[in-house]
């Protein structure tokens, strides 16, 4: 009991039979015989109306944040107050603290935290790596429910990241996670700061706010000089000014500066001027992308690779699931699946295929329901911007009324007085409308979604792929 809530402020409310406790669970499914079950309050599923569940599967202990009747006098019941919040130090302290064994790189940023992630993976090789796409502990891959997982199953895979002589953990740091306490109880060997655009203000409501709970991942830093930070995004300035000593990178003027130099049919040529000028193609195509790759190429640095390393390293990285992903059916133009779900994200991946088009843009995208309602019509206007032609859908309604969503979206449209759009509520119609539309040399964009393969509807998670379909749509354009 001493061992598992050292440092924690605990009430018994009822001590049960002594135990060996076999594993610590938050979900009553997963429980077994002498486990302990964490009764966590989530925003729509309260775990403490679980607990009788995970009696009758076995546990033998019952962590609480109230208050609850005693269902069993044979079971340990024990209270902590803000208990989500310090579920991370109590995991670590029944788990011996597997994380203190690893060396952790965290990314945190609106835009470009995935990417980045595979391409740090990209230079260290065998990895564990946390994040949208997929939570993966060498060659093992997890469903992903959250960007960063909660703190329980950091620390549960931190010990199976050990057990595999795993060295490094690279993970994408969320600010609700940052918020909410999943990396508490951890520190961090590097932080790198993306940027910051509008998102989650739903959750945060301001931007300073927001930007706040980012910052909190470099107060966890060991070193405040292995912090790497975008300086041309204006809250990664303001960021350096507290860790001046850190690895600026900028596309002007930064510790790593980074510069495209050409494009070529399928790549893009950069340079990279850190120590010396080295040069180099890339897979990856567009501005946003060589922001990525100078993060990536800090994050190396501060962990002690060479540039010339870095730079094979890096020249060899493959394309990420859902980011700037080709959808190819041996057709006259190119169809692009994009994550892009922010006005930024749009901006971002419009402008890197404004500088390789041949002939028009057509774009597909929706905003997401039950989030930030004022990015809408910000996106709209994005999409616009570089677009000759715009197809307004639905992305993840969620509990909302999805024509109330495309409203808020098409107004941007009327603000600036947009005509060249339609608006198609059914995403798959959408899409294919935008592919029967495509002639020869166009580009069609369907953004917001990239890797997923579901739609939220109400509370139900539906197949839907926007790769596959597009597919679909391609081989029936023949």
């Amino acid at each position: 009991m001493e061992k598992l809530f050292k440092n924690i402020e605990f009430e018994i409310l009822n001590q049960g039979e002594k135990t060996d406790y076999n594993k610590m669970e938050y979900d009553s499914r997963k429980i077994d015989e002498n486990d302990i079950f964490v009764a966590l309050e989530g925003f729509s599923i309260d775990g403490h109306n679980f607990i009788e569940t995970a009696i009758n599967n076995g546990c033998k202990m019952v962590i609480v944040s109230k208050k609850v009747e005693i269902l069993d006098e044979k079971v340990t019941y024990i209270k902590v107050n803000n208990l989500r919040k310090r579920l991370g130090i109590i995991a670590s302290n029944f788990y011996d603290w597997p994380q203190k064994k690893l060396k952790i790189i965290g990314i945190t940023g609106t835009n470009g935290k995935t990417t980045t992630t595979y391409l740090i993976e990209e230079i260290l090789g065998k990895v564990a790596r946390f994040g949208t796409i997929e939570y993966k502990i060498g060659d093992e891959i997890i469903a992903a429910p959250n960007t960063t997982p909660e703190s329980l199953d950091v620390v549960k895979m931190c010990k199976k990241a050990i057990e595999k002589n795993i060295e490094y953990l690279i993970m994408e740091v969320s600010s609700h996670s940052l918020e909410l306490g999943r990396v508490d109880m951890l520190e961090f060997d590097v932080a790198i700061f993306t940027n910051l655009t509008q998102d989650h203000l739903d959750f945060h409501g301001d931007m300073e706010n927001y930007f706040l709970a980012k910052e909190k991942l470099f107060s966890k830093l060991k070193e405040k000089s292995n912090a790497i930070i975008n300086i041309d995004d204006e809250f990664g300035k303001r960021l350096y000014n507290k860790y001046s000593n850190g690895i600026s990178y900028s596309n002007i003027n930064g510790d790593i500066v980074g510069k495209i130099t050409n494009y070529t049919n399928h790549n893009m040529i950069l340079e990279i001027d850190y120590i010396k000028k080295s040069s180099f193609e890339t897979k990856l195509m567009g501005k946003f992308n060589l922001y990525n790759i100078m993060a990536a190429f800090g994050a190396g640095i501060a962990l002690g690779f060479s540039e010339d390393v870095l730079v094979e390293k890096l020249s060899n990285a493959k394309r990420v699931p859902g980011r700037f992903e080709t959808i190819s059916e041996n057709q006259n133009f190119m169809v692009v699946v994009d994550y892009a779900h922010t006005e930024d994200g749009l901006l971002n991946i419009l402008s890197a295929l404004e500088e390789i088009k041949k002939s028009k843009i057509i774009t597909i995208f929706g905003a997401g329901g039950d989030r930030d309602k004022t990015k809408r019509a910000k996106m709209a206007k994005a999409a616009a911007k570089f677009s000759d032609f715009v197809i307004i859908t639905s992305d993840n309604p969620r509990t909302e009324n999805p024509v109330e969503i495309l409203n808020g979206v098409e107004q941007g449209m009327k603000d600036i007085d947009y005509k060249n759009y339609e608006v198609i509520e059914n995403r798959e119609l959408a899409i294919k409308k935008g592919i029967e539309i495509a002639m020869k040399n166009d580009i069609v964009l369907i953004a917001g979604k990239g890797h997923e393969d579901y739609q939220i509807i109400g509370k139900e998670k539906i197949h839907f792929d926007d790769r596959e379909i597009a597919r679909k749509f391609l081989k029936e354009k023949k």
